[in-house]
């Protein structure tokens, strides 16, 4: 345990972790990244952890805000997130290693480890699951849609089992880019398959001890009796409420860590002292479609340029956690953003962090052609069915193990189940929609046939839906 210093106790009563190389100078980006989080994070409120790392070391660490806002805990640059869908870089990683010791290739089809996907999943390469170009549907979606809710526990057999019922995907592998967390899901799956571990105990010998990532664990099981972990929160408009989840799959999310063992981890991307300089570059480069077109996403990490600075960077988002790790290697600088309210913009707040320390090298901002409000418009019907009755009744998904019960109430459809109370207006035509055109509902012969429709939503393409004896009631 390092020596504490009066200056170490000083700066942590501050909100800020001094480390090797902390400079006195260094007030002013403290305030800057104060009055950034200060004007998100009001007192007595969950809020937010930001470290910034300059040439290996983390410079500044700081917190905003509770950890546990009944026990009035506040948060420390130690406490532990969620990180959500940042999790996927270590998914990748750990994919890659596998591919290092021989014991898998990227092009290998999903299919050798996992048969039990054959209907769905033909054709689909790990390498497609790496690049969200496998086109497979989502297992959130679907479990979610057979009555559980984000509250509940969800187990990795039970996503499995889901993903095993589908008899299609939602479109043919490495034709389009789709984020997609059943992919990170499946390679987790894969990586424990062909490891003989659990994803938790394989990232934990093989990434987190060997980086010394003391505080980072892979969580799959709840509940985790870690006393470090941050509390989860949602802002309900009139305060905030406990959200947590008690969901177990991993792969696309599941890396609990903190800002001290993330400043780690991302040093390891400019030495490459774990897996070596060849994974470290095969986790750069980005995916191409069977067009031949290159996407922006590659190892579990987003390339792209913001004001004419190359950024590696990727967001997380998962019930009452947000999270953002942004890498600027022009500068060998990093931000990292980890929050415990799902109400928090951490890609944001990570760019404004992010400028404070490179006023030098980013262009001049320009106005985004997009900022002006833009008034959104429901496109006009395709049809106008003239008998809504005849769409009443209780509809059955087999894939899903799901119902749609759909009745009519003050002349309006109204959809129960899958899509819990939505208000159901005609589409195009023999399309029903809700009113922001988030999901429809496709019945055959141009709405004429009522006996069947097909759902689809984002990561849910064409899950057909058939009608049941047992009437809504």
């Amino acid at each position: 345990m390092p020596q504490v210093t009066a200056r170490t106790l000083i700066a942590v009563l501050l909100g800020l972790t001094a480390t090797p190389g902390l400079a006195a100078d260094d007030g002013p980006a403290v305030r800057a990244i104060s009055e950034i989080l200060g004007g998100f994070v009001k007192p007595g409120e969950p809020g937010c952890t930001v470290g910034v790392t300059e040439n290996g070391m983390l410079s500044h660490a700081l917190a905003f805000g509770m950890s546990d806002v009944e026990r009035g805990r506040p948060l420390d640059t130690h406490s532990t997130f969620d990180l959500a869908s940042v999790s996927k870089q270590f998914t990748a990683f750990a994919l890659l290693l596998l591919q290092q010791q021989g014991k898998l290739s990227l092009d290998d089809p999903l299919v050798k480890y996992m048969p039990e996907l054959v209907a769905s999943g033909k054709g689909v390469t790990l390498r497609h699951l790496v690049h969200h170009t496998g086109g497979l549907r989502d297992y959130i979606d679907l479990i979610v849609m057979g009555g559980r809710t984000y509250a509940d526990g969800s187990t990795i057999h039970e996503a499995v089992q889901a993903l095993a019922r589908q008899t299609r995907p939602n479109a043919e592998p490495g034709v389009e880019y789709e984020y997609s967390n059943t992919g990170y899901f499946l390679l987790g799956v894969v990586i424990a398959r062909v490891s003989g571990q659990s994803l938790a105990q394989f990232a934990d010998e093989q990434i987190f001890r060997p980086l010394g990532m003391v505080n980072t664990r892979i969580v799959d099981r709840y509940p985790d009796g870690n006393a470090t972990r941050a509390r989860g929160y949602a802002n309900s408009g009139k305060g905030f409420v406990v959200d947590e989840s008690g969901w177990e799959q991993v792969g696309d999310g599941g890396v609990h860590s903190d800002l001290h063992d993330l400043a780690l981890w991302d040093e390891n991307f400019y030495t490459a002292k774990l897996g070596g300089r060849a994974v470290i570059d095969e986790m750069y480069k980005v995916g191409v479609l069977r067009s031949g077109e290159p996407i922006d996403y590659a190892g579990g990490l987003r390339i792209g340029v913001n004001r004419g600075v190359r950024t590696i960077s990727h967001s997380g988002g998962w019930v009452g956690y947000a999270s953002y790790l942004l890498r600027m290697p022009v500068a060998h600088l990093s931000v990292i953003v980890l929050c415990n309210r799902g109400d928090a913009n951490t890609e944001d707040l990570a760019n404004r962090v992010a400028e404070v320390f490179l006023t030098d090298k980013l262009s001049p901002a320009t106005a985004d052609a997009d900022d002006e409000a833009v008034e959104d418009k429901l496109a006009a019907p395709g049809w106008q069915p003239r008998d809504l009755a005849r769409y009443t009744g209780t509809y059955y998904s087999a894939e899903a193990v799901a119902q749609c019960r759909i009745h009519l109430q003050n002349d309006r459809l109204i959809v129960e189940g899958c899509a819990e109370g939505a208000v159901l207006r005609p589409g195009k035509a023999g399309e029903f929609t809700d009113a922001d055109e988030s999901f429809t509902l496709r019945f055959p012969a141009n709405g004429s046939d009522n006996g069947s429709f097909v759902y689809n939503t984002f990561g849910l393409r064409d899950l057909p839906f058939t009608r049941v004896a047992e009437q809504f009631e």
